[in-house]
């Protein structure tokens, strides 16, 4: 059963396949409160089981520095079997693939511009 929950920046959902999908909303800025409202809803949503996370980052959108920080502390916290991101086009895809390199996680990242392509890439953990 597909679960979804609206917070002030972004709509959460565990979708069929239970698969956390992320989809932020157009012109929003993004504070401290908003990245942990974000990570609890997910924790609730999966659970707080290892989770397939699919984060659509397509709308336009800012972080302030506060809440970038807190969001790289949410996720060194949060259980995460792999992630794919959805960016707006295929060169900004292959530049964060390539700075990706550089900040390595303890689970397989990727970058794409395709939705259906993020989505297909994460099922295949599915089993796994």
């Amino acid at each position: 059963m597909e679960k979804i929950v609206e917070t002030r920046v972004a709509k959460i959902e565990c979708d069929k396949e239970d698969i956390i999908i992320v989809t932020m909303l157009d012109a929003v800025d993004v504070d401290h409160e908003d990245v942990l409202d974000m990570n609890l809803v997910i924790r609730h949503l999966c659970n707080n089981e290892p989770a397939l996370k699919l984060f659509d980052s397509r709308a336009i959108w800012k972080i302030s520095p506060q809440a970038e920080k807190e969001a790289m502390k949410q996720d060194g916290i949060t259980t995460t079997l792999a992630r794919a991101i959805v960016v707006s086009n295929a060169l900004k895809a292959n530049l964060m693939s390539f700075l990706k390199q550089f900040d390595k996680k303890g689970y397989p990242q990727e970058y794409f511009s395709n939705y259906d392509d993020a989505y297909k890439w994460l099922l295949a953990f599915k089993n796994k």
